[in-house]
C-alpha cells in the first residue's frame, strides 16, 4: 500500500479511486494505514465468502486467515480491465506499470 500512496496524486490526477481491502480487524487496518501513510480508505474484517467471491487464495500465517495478493484495475462501467492473483506477497502490480496502462486507454 505504501507503493501505491507514493503514486496516489498521479492516480487522482486520472480520476482513479484507491481502495484496498484487508482480512485484518479494524484496528488492524488502522495500523496498517497508519504506518504506510495511506490517505485512500481501506476495507477491513474480509470475510472467506468475500475471499472466495475475488476468486482469491486463502492461507493462514501467524494463526490469522490472510488473503492473498489479488489486484484489479476496474473501469467506470464495473467491468474489470486488469487482474493479478498470487500465491504469496511476490508479484504485485507496479504502481507504475498501472498508470502506464490506465494513460494508454484514456
Amino acid at each position: 500500500m505504501a507503493r501505491i500512496q507514493q503514486h496516489s496524486e498521479e492516480f487522482h490526477e486520472l480520476g482513479v479511486k484507491l481502495i484496498a481491502a484487508s482480512t485484518d480487524p479494524e484496528q488492524g487496518a488502522i495500523e496498517v494505514s497508519e504506518k504506510t501513510g495511506n490517505t485512500f480508505p481501506v476495507a477491513y474484517g474480509i470475510t472467506p465468502e468475500d475471499i472466495q467471491a475475488l476468486g482469491a487464495w486463502q492461507g493462514e500465517r501467524r494463526g490469522s486467515s490472510i488473503i492473498q495478493p489479488c489486484e484489479f484495475v476496474i473501469r467506470p462501467d464495473g467491468t474489470v480491465a486488469a487482474s493479478m492473483y498470487a500465491s504469496t506477497q511476490l508479484g504485485r502490480l507496479d504502481p507504475e506499470e498501472v498508470l502506464r496502462f490506465i494513460r494508454a486507454r484514456k
